[in-house]
Order: structure tokens, then sequence, then C-alpha cells
């Protein structure tokens, strides 16, 4: 496992914060699977789950039995876990500019989808490739001249290419569900089932509550 350091650009002199990502694999080979926790700061069985994926990939990674590539960031969110108000904490909204952490990412879609059209083919496999090659490139020549921005490019250039991607958020009270794209449905089915998901998008209206 390699422990890798994020800075952020410094919000005011005399203060500096990172963001920590944890990489198990070896990139290329297989698929990359991106895990991220607590990107409101205050998700603490994000957390936890991340201390518990963390041992697991640990164990499989020493044992020789991690395929693939894996990402986990067990804090996604180091500007909110620092805001704390008399006592409370605010992890949800960024202190300065109050835009939600879990909202307002730069939509890179369409130019990337315009620079890689050129090059693409018959061949599925290497048409995603080129599509993710094109969105990673858009990413990194975006501008991120605030510590928000900057964490939110550090978390989509770590993501952007994966080949599965988990945000793994919680609420107060709240029953298990999972956020899908239309098109993965059924594909993820397994996963929903697996985490005993009792709500799924609405266009997959015939959903058992198990496998």
């Amino acid at each position: 496992m390699q422990l890798r350091q994020h800075p952020l650009p410094s919000a005011t002199p005399g203060t500096r914060r990172e963001l920590v990502s944890l990489h198990y694999g070896q990139p290329g080979q297989g698929q990359k699977v991106y895990i991220q926790a607590s990107l409101h700061a205050d998700e603490l069985p994000g957390m936890l789950t991340a201390w518990h994926l963390r041992r697991h990939f640990d164990a499989l990674e020493a044992a020789g039995r991690l395929r693939g590539e894996v990402i986990l960031v067990p804090m996604a969110n180091p500007i909110g876990l620092s805001q704390w108000w008399l006592q409370s904490h605010r992890g949800r909204f960024e202190g300065l500019s109050g835009e939600n952490f879990n909202r307002h990412y730069p939509e890179h879609i369409e130019a990337a989808a315009r620079h890689a059209e050129p090059r693409l083919g018959d061949d599925p496999a290497r048409n995603v490739a080129v599509l993710r090659a094109a969105l990673r490139t858009e990413v990194q020549a975006s501008v991120a001249d605030t510590e928000l921005k900057a964490l939110r490019k550090t978390l989509m250039l770590m993501a952007c290419d994966a080949d599965v991607v988990l945000d793994l958020h919680c609420d107060n009270r709240a029953p298990v569900h999972v956020y899908l794209g239309t098109a993965l449905w059924p594909d993820a089915r397994d996963l929903a089932c697996d985490f005993g998901a009792e709500a799924v998008p609405s266009s997959t209206s015939a959903w058992p509550r198990s496998s």
C-alpha cells in the first residue's frame, strides 16, 4: 500500500491542509476501484467503514490476492473536518463560500467527449480508454485557485478513470439506499443487494429486497 499526501493550497497564512489517499495494487493491471468516505466531513460511519476496508485490503494485498487497483480515501474532506463553531461541527458547507461540499463540481464531460470523438472507433474497450484519458486531461487542466477547488480537482483526478466509484455517505436517520445512474442498472443490482439497500433509483421499480 502506498500512502499519498495531496497538499491543498493554504486558505490563510501559516496554515495548510492535505488530503490523504491509500493506494493498493498496480495501476493498469485490471479494473480500478475508487472509494471515498465522509465528503460531508462529519459522516463518521463512512470513516469507520473505510477503516475496516483498509484492514481488509491490507490483508488481501499481503496475501497476493488483490487484483487490479484500489484507491481508498478515508477522509475526503479535510476542510470540513476543521470547521467547528461553538463546540458544533459544521461539515456540510464550506465556511467561506457557503457551498455544499457535495455539489458544484465542474462539468468536463462535453469537452472530453468533443476531444475524444476523432479517435473513437469500433473497439468498445479502446473507446472507453480514450474517453477516460480525455476526461482526465480535462480535469488536470482545470483551474484550482482556491482550497475548495483544489480539493474537488484532487478527488476527481483519482476517481474520473475508475471502473467502480463508491461515495460513502450517511445521515442521522435514513434507510440504507444507493444512488445510481440509470445506465448502471441492472448491472449494479448485486451491489445494492449486498448493501441491503431499501431504496434505489425510481427507474428500477421492480426492486426486491433480497437477491
